[in-house]
């Protein structure tokens, strides 16, 4: 009991036309409904075999889940990174019912693959804009840092550790950061400069002299 799958294609395609199902998802349900009419059907009969089966799952929703994955495949291509939106998660098929006959359960369970596909491809994309825009983050706060003619008096061998207290996940903004770092080395210079000045008499001293980048230095290490 069996009809070509090419039958089964064509009718699918003149009574489903808006389900607009892949060559491959066509190739594989023709080939599971298939053997379900009689050698001898007519278009009626196939027909009858093909609304059972879009009863258990919509030619039309298979269709739908076949398209998010094509264009979340497209959209892997490189562009410039944006905060993303999570995913809404696609809905579940629900369960065959217990009397269902095995082909339309093998229909069913071909669908719940897809819509796992796609929640894996989903999170996939998405783990990949959220390193694209901690990338960009990373390196639009090294160059506001490197800009910053306050920041560069800082010592060579501290600048990266001053860099990593940058907290690219935060809410407060990168520059708002940058300032604060700026202010705090600020401080620290001033007051080193006032330790120097007030450190003991110096009769002959200039109550300008600044303190030498060493002794600022020595400050900032031992932050």
């Amino acid at each position: 009991m069996a009809v070509k799958p090419e039958v089964i294609k064509a009718r699918i395609k003149v009574k489903y036309p808006k389900a607009n199902l892949s060559t491959k998802r066509i190739d594989e349900i023709s080939a599971k409904l298939c053997t379900q009419p009689a050698d001898d059907a007519d278009e009626a009969a196939i027909d009858a075999v093909l609304e059972a089966a879009n009863s258990f799952v919509s030619f039309e929703d298979i269709a739908k889940q076949d398209d998010k994955i094509r264009t979340l495949e497209a959209n892997q291509k490189p562009t410039p990174p944006t905060p993303p939106t999570p995913p809404a998660d696609p809905p579940t098929p629900p369960a065959p019912p217990a009397d269902a006959p095995e082909w339309a359960k093998s229909i069913i369970e071909a669908n719940q693959k897809l819509v796992d596909d796609n929640k894996k491809l989903l999170e996939k994309v998405t783990a990949i804009e959220n390193g694209k825009v901690v990338d960009t983050k990373k390196q639009t706060a090294a160059t506001l840092f490197g800009n910053s003619e306050v920041l560069k008096g800082l010592k060579p061998e501290v600048k990266q550790s001053w860099l990593n207290r940058i907290d690219v996940a935060s809410e407060t903004p990168i520059e708002d950061q940058i300032k604060a770092l700026e202010t705090e080395y600020s401080e620290i210079t001033q007051t080193a400069a006032d330790s120097t000045q007030h450190a003991g008499p110096t009769p002959l001293g200039d109550p300008n002299t600044k303190p030498d980048d060493k002794f600022i230095g020595d400050i900032v290490d031992s932050l």
